[in-house]
């Protein structure tokens, strides 16, 4: 057991931490005030424990978070962090979004239990990271301790944990195709398992129609099996019955300017699959939900048919991209001994898997993963990711896209396929693309079916959204309220764009003198300050893009603009 110093810029020690299982722990030189950096040479399993005072902290913000917006007691506090699972970073933030304390671990840790929550007996917050899988560097298991002690707010402090990743990792990362951006199609919501080449190319059709550049085929394409377990997955071969020709079908989606991204799910096995007996040996163990088996990726032999499983299809159909599903089913607490593998933990077997298919597809193949892949030595294979499955739901979509983003770098994030009732008001279609505009949508309904209202809501959301891409997606990202699953969302780029939710009012600085207002909330007003003093024009739109008022005025100090739920206001400050 030793121990390190917390210090401030000015060198006071400010908490002093106990560390375990380390050969040497050493205080890097800082590049920046109040951010300190500790190089950690691990001998065993390495446990690090401090607190810290955070009395007016009002959440804790975690990867894929979820819904979980509260302060974690340290009991309950602990995740499980593989490399396909979450990712090392946590920060304290208060009612102001201002980071209270940020804490990450650098890209080389594979495995760790990462706890920050309130220790009850001191009425402080308890910090305890036990890191058990490192990446080697020359022979030596080593990672970096971030602490970032600086008082901003708390999506400057995620970022600046995403540049240390990114340069830690530097041409590693994969490159993001610019088709990784555009909107895309995808089936799951449409078809389920009940998908076809028929209906595939006809959802293509119909996307192509309204902009989406890819035809995303979920599950189905490999069984006849409609029950929604994965008992016949393993051999990844198409199903004669409902896609005959599968290279002749990729063609012609090809012909109808998509690109293909079939969805494959790598680690499931079921026992109605051909390779069932040769690999049943070879299991984490069965999974009920599933009603399949994991397959263990220690081995070589269920390494090699994976990466065969994913080839094949571009190889020999000419798919343009995967979504690579069920990777965190591979974060498998307790896995059985594996004698004859040769890799000393899961993770390992993944990565090899995952550099195995990317050495072979690189650059121009898109990889689609799923939140919570949200990990940055995944960066090293994906070239988007999607939020995680939300149904229905815009209030969810924007928490988990938000998230994602806020995590993800230049990384491209998806939102989860938006879907609505075929008989839904245009304002709530128009909702579901507001919960999703700070990322690429998917689209998941019958597109040539939608009603006339319907369908000039969603052909002027898929516009305004490439539209303002340059903003939404590559914009500074400034989240507000995270205890309250994101009040308001600001973008600031060639332009500001604000997504108001459950906090009505804006507040512009002197620097925003072109900026769009877009209502997510329930009440047909947006009260702005700091629109003035001078001339302001406004041009204001329904949630269709229909233009109910234009003018130009001189705004008041606390400006009530009258905005139809789910529509966009346009102010140019003169």
């Amino acid at each position: 057991m030793t121990t390190f110093e917390i210090c401030s810029p000015d060198g006071r020690t400010l908490r002093t931490g106990s560390v375990s299982g380390a050969r040497s722990i050493t205080a890097l030189p800082a590049t920046e005030p109040g951010v300190l950096r500790y190089d950690v040479v691990a001998e065993d399993v390495v446990r690090m424990r401090w607190t810290w005072p955070a009395e007016s902290a009002v959440t804790l913000w975690r990867a894929t978070q979820g819904s979980h917006r509260e302060l974690p007691t340290d009991w309950g506090s602990h995740r499980d962090i593989r490399s396909v699972r979450s990712a090392p970073v946590a920060s304290l933030v208060d009612a102001q979004d201002h980071s209270l304390l940020t804490v990450a671990l650098s890209a080389t840790v594979r495995g760790c239990d990462f706890a920050i929550g309130v220790h009850e007996e001191g009425a402080e917050q308890l910090i305890q990271l036990a890191v058990d899988d490192i990446e080697p560097t020359d022979g030596v298991r080593r990672f970096t301790l971030r602490i970032d002690l600086r008082d901003q707010h708390f999506a400057a402090a995620l970022r600046g944990v995403t540049e240390d990743w990114a340069d830690e990792l530097g041409d590693r990362i994969a490159p993001v195709p610019e088709l990784a951006r555009q909107a895309m199609y995808s089936t799951w919501y449409s078809d389920h398992q009940h998908v076809s080449a028929e209906s595939v190319e006809r959802h293509a059709r119909a996307g192509a129609s309204y902009g989406c550049q890819a035809v995303i085929v979920d599950d189905g394409w490999q069984t006849d099996d409609t029950a929604r377990g994965y008992a016949h997955c393993g051999d990844w071969e198409p199903t004669s019955r409902t896609f005959p020709d599968m290279a002749g079908h990729v063609r012609r989606v090809h012909e109808l300017g998509l690109d293909y991204v079939l969805w494959l799910a790598p680690p499931l096995i079921g026992a109605h699959s051909k390779a069932w007996e040769r690999l049943k040996d070879r299991t984490l163990g069965y999974v009920d939900g599933l009603s399949a088996s994991v397959l263990d990726p220690r081995y070589r032999e269920v390494r090699d048919h994976i990466v065969e499983s994913c080839l094949r299809p571009v190889r020999d159909w000419g798919v343009d991209g995967l979504k690579l599903d069920f990777l965190d089913s591979w974060a498998w607490s307790s896995p059985p001994p594996a004698p004859d593998g040769d890799c000393s933990s899961i993770d390992e077997g993944v990565e090899l898997i995952l550099q195995a298919i990317t050495a072979e597809l690189r650059p121009n193949v898109l990889i689609e993963f799923r939140q919570d892949y949200v990990n940055p030595r995944l960066w090293q294979f994906g070239t988007f990711l999607r939020a995680g499955d939300c149904a229905m739901d815009p209030v969810e979509n924007r928490v988990r896209t938000i998230d994602s983003r806020l995590l993800a770098g230049d990384r491209a994030v998806h939102s989860d396929m938006l879907m609505w009732h075929p008989a839904a008001a245009p304002e709530t279609v128009a909702q579901q693309f507001i919960g999703a505009m700070f990322s690429t949508p998917q689209v998941s309904v019958e597109l040539d079916a939608l009603p006339v209202e319907q369908e000039r809501v969603v052909r002027f959301w898929l516009g305004f959204l490439r539209d303002h891409a340059d903003v939404l997606l590559h914009g500074v990202l400034t989240p507000s309220r995270p205890d309250a699953r994101y009040t308001q969302v600001r973008a600031v780029g060639s332009k500001t764009v604000v997504a108001v939710f459950a906090n009505p009012v804006v507040r512009l600085s002197d620097s925003d003198r072109s900026v769009v207002l877009v209502n997510g909330g329930s009440e047909a007003r947006i009260l702005v300050e700091g629109a003035g003093p001078g001339p302001v024009d406004l041009v204001v739109s329904d949630c269709s893009g229909v233009e109910v008022y234009r003018g130009t005025t001189k705004a008041p100090e606390l400006w009530a603009i009258d905005v139809p739920v789910a529509g966009v206001a346009r102010i140019e400050r003169n």
